[in-house]
This record gives structure tokens, C-alpha cells and sequence, in this order.
């Protein structure tokens, strides 16, 4: 971790660069994984109660009896806000075959390709357009 503080007449500006080795699961194969995660985060701590706004999460208020800045929920949210959406192993992750379940990036499975999903029978014979 990495920390820059500023000091803005009484204020302290607060730059942060993290980074840690998360768990996590594909969203594709299912397999759980590591990976590294670095985040950046800039935080107003403030002694002036009128600089923080409801919408801002980036100035905190600090009471005038403080004499240190918890900078733990910024670390948090810093690394939080890093992670994807949508959580891959790789970026060419194949999956698993939505019929038997096997993963297809230790091999191709048995079903067979061409069949389609008996759900669909219904609407094979609809042609549209001219």
C-alpha cells in the first residue's frame, strides 16, 4: 500500500494505492482462482463540516478532537471498486457445456453440437418476412 497525504491548510488530502491478491470464482467455468487487484482511491478529510455533502463519499468529516485518520474504508472501497463485474480465470475462458456441465477448457465434451434445445421445437417452423 501506498500513501500520499497533502496537508490543504487544515485539510488533508489523501491519495491512496493498494493492492492485494483476491479469491475469487469464474463466472464462466466456476473455477475458483487467484488473482492480483491494485486500486486507487482520493479521500478529503476535513475539520470544516460544511465541505461534506450527503452525495460525497469522497470527503469525510473529522472531529476536532481527532488527532488520526482511519483510512481503512477507503483500502476497502479502493480494492472493491477494482473487481470487474463480471469475474473471469482468463479471457478466453470457454466455460462449461450447457448440457453436461464439463468444463470446456479441459476439453471438448461428448454432446453433440448440432442438436438444439427441445425448448425450442415449438417455434421451428415460423418463417418471417417476405
Amino acid at each position: 500500500m501506498e500513501a500520499r497525504v497533502t496537508t490543504l491548510r487544515q485539510d488533508f488530502l489523501v491519495d491512496l494505492k493498494v493492492e492485494s491478491e483476491g479469491e475469487f470464482v469464474c463466472d464462466r467455468c466456476a473455477v475458483a482462482f487467484r488473482k492480483l487487484i491494485k486500486g486507487e482511491v482520493r479521500t478529503l478529510f476535513t475539520f470544516d463540516s460544511g465541505k461534506v455533502g450527503e452525495e460525497s463519499e469522497d470527503v469525510r468529516f473529522l472531529p476536532s478532537s481527532a488527532h488520526e485518520i482511519d483510512i481503512t474504508q477507503d483500502v476497502i472501497d479502493a480494492l472493491v471498486l477494482t473487481v470487474p463485474v463480471k469475474v473471469l480465470c482468463r479471457e478466453a475462458c470457454r466455460g462449461l457445456c450447457p448440457r453436461c456441465g464439463k468444463n470446456l477448457n479441459e476439453g471438448d465434451c461428448s454432446c453433440s453440437n448440432g442438436e438444439t434445445d427441445p425448448r425450442w421445437n415449438g417455434v421451428k417452423g415460423l418463417k418471417f418476412g417476405d
